[in-house]
């Protein structure tokens, strides 16, 4: 047997079995048209409304061919025209700096016939080679922490 009996509480009389229950599912005669499984054509799956798919035989479906597809306007990407345009401007904007820095430092050459420039930059040479320059003084930095009972502790930073 394949489906499991009901259950029936102890002391109950045991269910006949000449007897169909009365509170069962009742079986239906076999009858009616027998339908192959190689008498019917191939199923296709198509989306339905609401998500899922749903199979349809595939003599249902329609015979019209896809809608061809839209064509794809003429231009560049909007997104890439944007990100064209600022790259272009950024590097507009890079080559003005660098003409003005250039009339700029071409003038000051000018001033003293180039010696103002000159001793800036050995000044500017000579602080950065000897190391001096970088400012302060050294410290030496001692942290001592000590641990107590219950988790308490305690730290002190001396600089020498």
């Amino acid at each position: 047997m394949t489906t499991p009996l009901p259950y029936h509480p102890p002391g109950d009389p045991g269910p006949d079995p000449l007897t169909s229950d009365q509170y069962g599912p009742v079986q239906q005669p076999l009858s009616g048209a027998v339908e192959l499984a190689a008498d019917r054509g191939p199923v296709v799956y198509v989306p339905s409304p609401n998500g899922g798919m749903v199979p349809v035989l595939k003599d249902l479906l329609p015979t019209t061919p896809a809608p061809a597809p839209v064509p794809v306007r003429g231009g560049m990407d909007p997104q890439a025209q944007r990100i064209w345009a600022t790259g272009i401007s950024g590097g507009a904007f890079a080559a003005g700096t660098g003409w003005g820095l250039g009339q700029f430092f071409g003038a000051l050459t000018g001033i003293g016939g180039g010696s103002l420039l000159w001793i800036v930059g050995l000044l500017l040479a000579a602080k950065t080679v000897t190391g001096r320059g970088h400012g302060g003084d050294t410290f030496i930095t001692h942290n001592h922490t000590t641990n107590r009972w219950w988790g308490r502790s305690s730290t002190s930073i001396r600089n020498h």
